[in-house]
């Protein structure tokens, strides 16, 4: 039978070893974000060129007229265009129905596949660069800050799907800080869902995010520094 003092001896350098692993965190970058699983789905529009997807929207917006209540001459001439696109379609080897059929299942797919965090990260400590945008919240004031993958939102393009976007929970910011400015980012990592709508520059955009980081590091310059091998004891 082991002694106790034997047991400290052999089993406190094996829990030192597992407190020191378990503060030390993992570099991810982006596309580990999403749900892998999600974004595999059945989509019969992701492969239609543009011109295809244009027609088959046209077609669409015909049909929907047509079921309304038109004038004779009027529901000629549409039924004759959605036959004529249809067609043509048809000839590009696309079933024009079924694929019309399968408008509401994709959206739903489409946003299962933005929304869904990976659950492999669902608290770990990671570390992880992007750009820091910090605003104030229009609904609130509160301030906010978001890491996100790009620019994109700070050139008036829209948002990254809501798993491509972190809120952070923040104590101090940075300096220098400024919008959208490139960032390294180090803390725990959950799936929580939120939304805030923030100015930016002269205009606002809401902001749709499924993942929340408890920060415990953040720089605006340079990489993160190499993270203690003693035990973490809470402070930044």
């Amino acid at each position: 039978m082991l002694s106790p003092r034997l047991g400290v001896l052999f089993l406190g350098p094996l829990f030192m070893s597992h407190s020191v692993h378990a503060q030390s965190s993992m570099p991810v970058d982006w596309s580990m974000l999403a749900d892998p699983r999600a974004q595999q789905f059945e989509d019969p529009y992701r492969d239609l060129t543009q011109s295809q997807f244009e027609s088959l929207m046209a077609l669409a917006r015909l049909q929907i007229a047509l079921s309304g209540e038109l004038a004779e001459g009027e529901r000629a001439a549409m039924d004759g265009r959605a036959s004529e696109l249809s067609q043509n379609l048809q000839a590009q080897g696309l079933d024009t129905e079924w694929i019309l059929a399968q408008r509401e299942a994709v959206a739903e797919r489409r946003q299962r596949a933005a929304l869904s965090t990976n659950p492999i990260l669902e608290d770990e400590s990671i570390e992880l660069m992007g750009y820091l945008l910090v605003a104030p919240d229009m609904e609130d004031g509160e301030t906010v800050a978001y890491l996100l993958p790009d620019r994109g939102v700070c050139m008036h393009l829209p948002p990254p799907a809501p798993n491509q976007l972190i809120r952070l929970d923040i104590d101090k910011f940075p300096e220098p800080l400024g919008p959208c400015i490139a960032a390294a980012v180090r803390g725990r990592l959950s799936s929580n869902e939120s939304t805030a709508t923030v100015p930016v520059f002269d205009d606002t955009v809401t902001l749709w995010s499924s993942w929340r980081l408890d920060v415990r590091k953040v720089i605006t310059s340079g990489t993160l520094p190499a993270e203690d091998s003693r035990p973490h004891n809470g402070s930044n």
